[in-house]
């Protein structure tokens, strides 16, 4: 069993769950993060996004809806903690600012990987494959930022 966490960024379930150009790498992730038991957590609202996009998918004609609805439930069946403190709003809203993030979104989920505690102090890391975060960030990424592209 792994000590590990990880903060799955919806770029990554979303290529976890859905045909794209990088799924092979995101289901490496996934499935080897539920293989070795690793603790998966994300922003509480993070379910919302998610299943916004597959509808989104759905309204412009890259799935049908029942495909949505099986790649919705596939979703939910993930062991995923959703976290909501007052912690985490606030640091939340301290990193869009050092960044210069448009919005909180992906504050959030920086934040919640900061925030996350794991066992033993093993480290927790942020997945994403949003390479227009990535730019966002600069070179002064926080070391628990990981890309999906390598």
């Amino acid at each position: 069993m792994s000590n590990r966490t990880l903060c799955l960024d919806t770029s990554v379930l979303i290529k976890y769950l859905t045909p794209d150009e990088q799924e092979e790498a995101a289901t490496s992730l996934v499935l080897g993060a539920l293989q070795d038991g690793s603790r998966l957590v994300a922003p509480a609202w993070a379910w919302a996004e998610v299943g916004s996009v597959l509808r989104k998918k759905v309204r412009v004609g890259l799935l049908e809806l029942e495909e949505a609805h099986q790649l919705w439930t596939a979703f939910q069946n993930l062991p995923i903690e959703y976290a909501e403190t007052p912690e985490l709003r606030a640091r939340t809203w301290e990193i869009a600012g050092r960044y210069g993030l448009p919005t909180l979104y992906d504050a959030a989920f920086l934040a919640c990987t900061e925030t996350a505690t794991a066992p033993e102090g093993a480290p927790v890391e942020f997945w994403t494959a949003d390479t227009v975060l990535l730019r966002q960030l600069g070179d002064h990424k926080p070391a628990y930022v990981k890309s999906l592209s390598g």
